[in-house]
């Protein structure tokens, strides 16, 4: 059985498909990944901030009104309010001001590297615990409150798209580090995801051996660039309005959906080390592989290995 892909660009990022259709289903399967990268990009249409005229784009303008939305979208703000709560509010999409004073207040590749000093930080915006959802489809934001799905929309899309293809068979689903899985490859064997460095993107650091579920990476090495003489990056620790700045610079984890992975990759960047200890024992069905700011890479017991470089086990 040879496996059928697919490799494309959106969202700002790299994107990969794998499928290994059943026996007599290898058409089907071919359409089923023309059609993926089709809804890939129709997600991207709705959910980019960077698009003037994207259904976010336009529901962060009209705050202090309530709003009509599509499925897609109320599916989202309903899984985002769900894991703000369960992160703490470590996790909260409402953050888009804070991230916009920091500097990132468009398209990665179009960001200087250097932007000059401004205001102090914003604090005590509104997350998305006070956006109103009526439950028939309208959503309604505060004044003030401005969303930014990144944080949850590529994990929630490679498990949409990940479904769709596993009707052919075997999939796996990467949308730039957002990776959902089904099945097992032939002969029951477990899909096996690279893990790269957090400073050496060409090379691997390890291999994850996964049967079902998700995995994410974030890192705060990647997408960086200077405001003042602070250096910033994108995950925005909501306690403080600015940057994380604990002692990981790589999380990668393991979860039963790639959005789920996607959001407790983000969290435990924001917690360090010793939080992340007690996040584990606390949610049973994550898996975390966390990287210091020195290199030295920790996990927990739950993650399976094929081929280990990191240091010490925990």
């Amino acid at each position: 059985m040879a496996a059928m892909e697919r490799a494309f660009r959106a969202m700002n990022t790299n994107m990969r498909m794998v499928v290994y259709p059943g026996r007599g289903v290898e058409a089907q399967a071919a359409g089923a990944l023309e059609s993926a990268e089709v809804l890939v990009r129709s997600y991207e249409a709705r959910f980019s901030r960077f698009l003037p005229a994207s259904e976010l784009s336009l529901l962060n303008t009209s705050a202090g009104r309530w709003s009509t939305v599509s499925p897609d979208m109320s599916d989202v703000l309903a899984l985002a309010r769900e894991m703000t709560a369960e992160t703490g509010g470590l996790f909260d999409p409402g953050v888009l001001p804070q991230l916009e004073w920091a500097g990132y207040d468009r398209s990665f590749e179009a960001l200087p590297a250097y932007r000059p000093a401004g205001a102090t930080a914003l604090l005590g915006g509104l997350g998305i615990g006070a956006v109103e959802l009526d439950g028939r489809g309208r959503v309604r934001l505060p004044v003030g409150c401005r969303l930014d799905l990144g944080g949850i929309v590529k994990g929630w899309a490679a498990d949409r798209v990940a479904d769709v293809l596993a009707d052919s068979g075997a999939a796996l689903v990467d949308l730039g580090g957002d990776i959902a899985v089904r099945g097992s490859l032939p002969e029951g064997a477990p899909w096996r995801i690279g893990v790269e460095p957090p400073d050496a993107p060409d090379e691997l650091m390890t291999v994850l051996e996964v049967t079902h579920g998700g995995v994410a990476t974030s890192g705060t090495n990647r997408r960086r660039w200077r405001r003042g003489g602070a250096s910033m990056h994108h995950i925005i620790d909501p306690r403080t309005g600015q940057p994380a700045r604990s002692d990981l610079s790589q999380v990668v984890a393991s979860a039963p959906t790639a959005a789920r992975a996607d959001i407790w990759a983000k969290t435990a960047l924001i917690l360090g080390p010793e939080a992340c200890e007690m996040l584990v024992a606390s949610k049973t069905d994550i898996e975390l592989l966390l990287v210091a700011a020195d290199g030295t890479a920790t996990m927990s017991p739950g993650i399976r290995l094929c081929n280990v470089d990191a240091r010490t086990a925990a």
